[in-house]
């Protein structure tokens, strides 16, 4: 058969949540190629008949730790709205998160505009396509308290809990633009979601998508009843494709995928971890024998439709991952089919066959997805995984001829010319039908780009203590050798990664982390970024060298040089040769020196202002003034240079330079004062030689009634004019004095400006270490901060029978703490001040919605959202509206 040319797609990110291995994927990976069972056995649960002798429970289950944990902070969920959501809902959210990271893409942004989005041609458009088991936490926690409906109404109940919001809750809190479509197909639901999502980007609806399920059965600490007709094993254990097989035994988990057109991932220096070649699925109909049957040729057809879409020949495929109930009917069927598509002689290697169950139990919606990350990771292994228990009692007789079950893992060999390949199967209950061909991806091995000498990594969290945790793990990942090269971390971390009030940055060579920004500790950025003023000193001594390290990392350094140099004669040769020299010389000559600040301090403002660092103001003190005043626009570069040689005695004549009007605020330390915006400085100023007097006293006052609250970028080399300004620090001066060291080499500019990033300064860090070319690597992800979030059932709350209504307000309460009390209740927040901004508090519309008709309830007179939408969002704002609507009602009854 010739194989076909179909659009493949390349699996650029996986996340797995299951028994016993959490959510770390070499942990899955370990129990997979071990072949553990991850079921647990269940103290105390109860085990055979019940005292009437009626089928009693099995004390196994696949349980999922840690399900009533979630970061609400992080994305920005009031602690309320988290406690009301469905965990399914919860976990495949983190999951988004988590794999949006993983595969170096995760500045999706989010609804509060953290974060940027980046992408070849504009922000990529991000699809989910995901399902989600029955919502047993509505069930059997909220619904049978009703009281949290009474209190909370209906639809906020159903907003966090019903599965039409899975997929589109993901887009909202994660800021995604592509489509995001709920899939429910019962135990094949995961794995049609990955079919959806390769159909989206074959179509162009989506760049990249998630895929996946999530499956939470509650209560996890009870196990399974055993009832007539049950699908679910008596013994215990699932042991598919196996004699002595009995049944499925339950199992919570959740798996998902990231996806990308191969031809996008490769030109975007994704990670691609494989690919999938084809996929199909389709519905048995009405040939079975009944609704809850497998279907015999709808499976068949389904295969061999996948196989077709892939355009690849079965007898090419060297492992199955099946769907693998371990019922007696289910597993005849399945292998039926498959002996029907995968005909094998004698001579052909027998086809290997797995079941995802068999490990966690039956993960239900989320169980395709798993096996297919399980296919995934033996081809990235090379590994073909075992059944568990097939070394126990399998009988070969039992599989049809050319099929093997392996008892423990063996290395997967490879057919000279034909690529690793696994076929992946997934049926749900009622008939639809899904099967992926997946391949092992060799990519072919350009020459590596030279890596960073070094770069500015960027971390953030909520708070100081996860950003701190985030730093660990990723020195924890760097001390690995071999490590993550420079330049992958940096386009990782600087494309991949959200935004949050707390920052860190971290400087990194290829000889590992820069001692120095090591030490630094966390910064709270403001909720309003400081303005920044470009300060502009005097100190000639530390010149030698200082572009050394900016010149050829950036075509603006380079650029605005050699335009000033070109003007200079030979002058010119000297000043770069100065300036780029990175030896422990003698500083620049002295006729040369001025010109060296000059050329040096213009440069590297220029290079800020590339960089997003735009001043709302410039400072210029001593030398320092005439760098001030370019950036201002006062005159050109050129006219510039040959001002400082005249200044400095380096020249003769008369200043001939075209002098104009500052184009934003110039203070100046010899005045003490801001220049004339409608008139500028002449001539005869600049004339003027150094070693005036100098007042700055008066210019950081002239500077802090100009910007208030500003942050001075001292634009060095030296630190002279910092030591000036830090005493002036504080609520009359400048918010912070961040002393921006050119040279020698990129390490001292790229430490300071990830302390302007820390500070919360709009500092383009991707155009700084110029990683665009490198590869998005797997790195840790962000550092969650898990919390209790859960409403536990009725029969379960400490012998109450539940958490009693929201008491009714004394008839003599006052308004504003009546709103505070009902605000604290419908948020789930102790300690909201009567100035507090709904929306920094996690809220949104809807929770304003809510808040109107508890507002209404409580006081008597019909507010609605519309009344809100004119008003401060707070508290005491709504409050005073309270008051003049009750106002108001009272006197018309009057």
């Amino acid at each position: 058969m010739r194989e076909a040319e179909t659009e493949p797609i390349a699996v650029i990110g996986v996340y797995t949540r299951t028994p016993g291995a959490g959510d770390d994927l070499d942990a899955f990976w370990a129990t997979v190629a071990e072949g553990r069972d991850a079921v647990t056995t269940l103290p105390g649960a109860a085990a055979g008949p019940d005292p009437d002798g009626r089928p009693g429970r099995v004390p196994r289950r696949g349980v999922l730790a840690d399900v009533e944990l979630f970061d609400a902070e992080a994305f920005g969920m009031p602690p309320r709205e988290a406690e009301l959501t469905d965990p399914q809902h919860r976990l495949l959210l983190e999951a988004a998160w988590v794999l949006l990271e993983r595969a170096g893409h995760g500045t999706g942004g989010d609804r509060t505009g953290r974060g940027d989005r980046t992408g070849r041609g504009g922000a990529p458009r991000i699809g989910v396509f995901a399902g989600a088991g029955l919502d047993y936490y509505l069930l059997r926690h909220i619904l049978t308290d009703p009281s949290i409906e009474a209190v909370e109404g209906l639809l906020p109940i159903v907003l966090a809990n019903d599965k039409d919001h899975l997929a589109a809750k993901i887009a909202y809190r994660l800021g995604l633009t592509g489509p995001a479509m709920t899939v429910q197909t019962a135990c094949s639901t995961s794995l049609v979601a990955v079919h959806q999502g390769v159909r989206a980007l074959r179509s162009g609806d989506a760049d990249l998508v998630l895929a996946g399920g999530v499956n939470v059965e509650l209560p996890q600490e009870e196990g399974y009843a055993l009832t007539p007709g049950s699908v679910l094993s008596r013994s215990g254990r699932c042991r598919p494709f196996l004699a002595g097989r009995d049944g499925s035994v339950p199992g919570n988990g959740l798996g998902l995928v990231a996806l990308r057109r191969l031809t996008d991932a490769i030109a975007d220096h994704d990670t691609v971890l494989a690919v999938i070649r084809g996929s199909a699925m389709n519905n048995d109909g009405g040939d079975k024998a009944g609704y809850t049957a497998p279907g015999f040729a709808g499976q068949v057809d389904v295969v061999r439709a996948a196989h077709r879409d892939a355009g690849i020949d079965p007898a090419t495929v060297g492992y199955l991952e099946g769907h693998g109930t371990g019922t007696e009917v289910g597993d005849d069927i399945e292998l039926a089919a498959l002996a029907e598509v995968f005909a094998r002689g004698r001579a052909d290697e027998p086809l290997p066959l797995g079941s995802a169950k068999a490990t966690f139990g039956n993960l239900g919606a989320a169980a395709g997805v798993v096996g297919l990350v399980k296919a995934v990771l033996a081809l990235r292994h090379g590994v073909l995984p075992p059944l568990p228990g097939a070394g126990e009692d399998a009988a070969a007789d039992e599989l049809p001829d050319g099929f093997v079950v392996d008892p423990v893992a063996r290395p997967w060999t490879a057919v000279p010319g034909v690529p690793r390949r696994a076929g992946v199967s997934s049926y749900g209950m009622g008939g639809t039908n899904c099967h992926v061909v997946v391949e092992e991806f060799a990519p072919s091995a350009p020459t590596p780009r030279e890596d960073l000498t070094a770069a500015v990594i960027p971390l953030s969290a909520t708070g100081t203590d996860g950003v701190l945790r985030y730093r660990d793990a990723l020195l924890e990942q760097l001390a690995v050798r071999p490590g993550p090269r420079v330049g992958e971390v940096a386009r990782t971390f600087v494309s991949g990664r959200r935004g949050f009030p707390v920052r860190l940055s971290v400087v990194l060579t290829p000889a590992g982390p820069v001692p120095e920004s090591l030490r630094d500790t966390p910064l709270r950025v403001p909720r309003k970024p400081p303005p920044v003023v470009l300060a502009f000193g005097e100190r000639t001594d530390s010149v030698r060298g200082a572009l050394a390290g900016l010149y050829p990392r950036h075509a603006v350094v380079r650029d605005r040089v050699e335009d000033i140099l070109a003007a200079l004669g030979e002058d010119g040769d000297r000043i770069r040769s100065a300036l780029l020299d990175e030896t422990d010389g003698p500083p620049p000559p002295a006729d040369l020196a001025a010109l060296c600040l000059y050329v040096a301090q213009v440069a590297t403002a220029e290079l800020l202002r590339s960089l997003g660092v735009e001043p709302v103001a410039v400072l210029g003190h001593g030398l320092g003034e005439f760098a001030a005043a370019r950036l201002a626009g006062e005159f050109s570069a050129v006219d510039g240079a040959d001002l400082v040689r005249l200044s400095a005695g380096a020249g003769t004549g008369v200043a001939t330079a075209a002098f104009k009007p500052p184009s934003l605020p110039v203070v100046s330390t010899r005045t003490g004062r801001a220049v004339d915006p409608r008139t500028g400085r002449d001539g005869p100023w600049w004339d003027t030689r150094p070693g005036q007097p100098v007042r700055v006293p008066d210019a950081v006052r002239t500077l802090t009634a100009t910007a208030p609250g500003a942050l001075v970028v001292d634009i060095g080399p030296g630190r002279s004019l910092s030591d000036l300004l830090n005493p002036y620090v504080g609520t009359d001066g400048p918010s912070e004095v961040v002393p921006v060291l050119p040279g020698p080499g990129a390490v001292p500019f790229l430490t300071q400006l990830g302390r302007l990033w820390s500070a919360g300064v709009g500092v383009d860090l991707g155009a700084a270490n110029g990683a665009d070319g490198h590869r998005r690597v797997p790195l840790p992800t962000y550092p969650f901060d898990r919390r209790r979030h859960w409403i536990d059932p009725p029969g379960r709350r400490g012998g109450d029978d539940g958490p009693a209504p929201a008491a009714e307000p004394a008839a003599d309460e006052e308004t504003l703490p009546r709103v505070l009390r009902i605000w604290r209740e419908t948020l789930g927040l102790p300690d909201v001040g009567p100035d507090a901004d709904l929306y920094m508090l996690g809220g949104d519309s809807f929770t304003l919605v809510r808040l109107a008709g508890r507002l209404s309830r409580s006081c008597g007179v019909e507010i609605t959202a519309t009344h809100l939408f004119g008003v401060d969002l707070t508290p005491r704002a709504m409050a005073g509206l309270i008051d003049e609507m009750t106002g108001t009602t009272r006197g018309e009854a009057r």
